[in-house]
């Protein structure tokens, strides 16, 4: 009987924290018989899509704490899959991300010689439900906030993925 009156008290302290956002919004979709509802998720979002000059390419996509990974040369393409990187991990590619300023940034020019990285950020806002800001940079940049975020990104896929990147 104890553990039962307890049990409003247990919901109460955790309505509160299904209150919490990350950013981003749910709605949800209308239902015909047979589907679930999956809603929309209209959050922020990042891809590296690297693009080398021998034709190999890569593109990293994170979401929140969702990372999605792929590369491959023309039609061969590797799909690596969706993982769950940690907090802390997820705490720093996004402060990482932000102290790019992509927004703040020249577009860039895509670098057929020496290879490109094509950079974009999806922000929840604007007249369509989200920003989209797109820069491309040389992959032979000396942007120190760049290389630092390439490696980073490649340290994370070898960790989740077993898989050394090389964009």
């Amino acid at each position: 009987m104890r553990c039962l009156a307890l049990a409003p008290l247990a919901l109460a302290l955790l309505v509160p924290l299904g209150a919490c956002k990350t950013g981003g919004s749910y709605e949800q979709t209308p239902m015909t018989a047979g589907e679930a509802d999956r809603g929309e998720v209209n959050g922020r979002m990042f891809d590296l899509i690297s693009n080398k000059p021998d034709g190999d390419d890569w593109q990293i996509r994170i979401r929140d704490s969702s990372m999605w990974a792929a590369y491959g040369n023309g039609a061969d393409v590797k799909e690596l899959g969706t993982v769950n990187i940690d907090g802390k991990e997820t705490k720093k590619i996004w402060k990482m991300i932000d102290d790019l300023d992509l927004g703040g940034r020249d577009k860039g020019e895509r670098d057929e010689d020496a290879g490109f990285l094509q950079l974009r950020l999806r922000e929840p806002g604007g007249d369509e439900g989200h920003e989209l800001i797109s820069v491309y940079v040389t992959r032979n940049t000396d942007d120190e906030a760049i290389v630092e975020l390439g490696s980073y990104l490649q340290k994370l896929i070898l960790k989740y993925h077993k898989k050394k990147a090389e964009f």
